[in-house]
């Protein structure tokens, strides 16, 4: 995003321009900031695109392969998505692109390279299961479709206990992080990883994964143990902007909060840290 434009909730309302790095005091604050009017997105070349469905023996030789093909610039996606073996057997339109036991990796890669990815696939233990070019929104199967949070609806028709945390993981230590998050819960945390490159260009192994609640005691024990060991988590089981894990510790959207809305008439309940009478004071003065 490379502007917003937000209209304020003064006693007399001001239009505000937010530019650059000045987007975060407004992003992921539930609204309670300011009235979002207008968005400036950054564009990039027109890409043909196709999809591909790689199947894997093992969860880890699968995520070795698709970290391989996340981080390396020379390949041109838009899509690199991990699911362990049941996740892939929820998805009941495709399953015949899902493999009894196979972890499945959904790339959306640009057409010019998806032969050299199907055989950098097939040399590294894959099997490819779909592959085709992405004629857009129409297209049949539509991989998006099951990714991303589409993946936790799927896990829920299959069973309402499902649910899902939204977790970052640290690209040098990912592998270690997942073994001790499977030694302390088993299989109630099913990995679905989404790679993402982070606005520093960095590329990490997010993930939303799967789980299997029980009780609340253990789903924040599962969150607990995740920030331990250096998982991040935006909890989404949550009402308040601060618990939900996007919180900026500068406090950014705070302060816009003050600036903006000081009766706090935006949600209100939902930022937790920020005290109507506070605000109110700090802009008489």
């Amino acid at each position: 995003m490379r502007a917003l434009e937000v209209v304020t909730m003064e006693p007399e309302p001001r239009i505000v321009l937010h530019e650059g790095e000045k987007v975060h005091d407004i992003l992921h604050a539930w609204g309670t900031n300011g009235i979002i009017t207008r968005i400036w997105l950054a564009l990039v070349r027109a890409v043909e695109w196709s999809q591909c469905v790689v199947g894997f023996d093992t969860f880890g030789a699968a995520f070795d392969f698709s970290e391989k093909i996340a981080t390396d610039p020379a390949w041109d996606k838009r899509l690199v998505t991990v699911f362990e073996w049941p996740i892939p057997s929820f998805f009941t339109p495709i399953l015949q692109y899902a493999p009894e036991g196979k972890t499945l990796i959904f790339f959306m890669i640009a057409s010019s390279q998806l032969a050299r990815l199907e055989d950098a696939a097939r040399e590294a233990g894959g099997a490819i299961t779909q592959s085709g070019v992405y004629p857009g929104l129409n297209a049949r199967p539509l991989l998006s479709d099951y990714t991303w949070n589409h993946t936790t609806l799927w896990a829920m028709r299959t069973d309402e206990a499902y649910t899902y945390l939204q977790c970052g993981f640290d690209p040098d230590t990912a592998r270690d992080q997942m073994r001790r998050l499977r030694e302390r819960f088993g299989m109630e945390i099913l990995f679905h990883m989404e790679f993402m490159k982070m606005g520093d260009g960095r590329v990490i192994p997010g993930a939303i994964p799967i789980v299997y609640y029980t009780t609340e005691e253990r789903l924040n024990d599962m969150i607990n143990f995740c920030r331990e060991i250096g998982v991040f988590v935006a909890n989404p089981h949550v009402n308040n902007v601060e618990g939900g894990g996007r919180y900026r510790a500068d406090n950014v959207q705070l302060l816009a909060k003050q600036r903006y809305d000081p009766k706090g008439l935006l949600n209100p309940g939902k930022m937790i840290t920020f005290h109507a009478e506070a605000a109110t004071g700090a802009s008489q003065k």
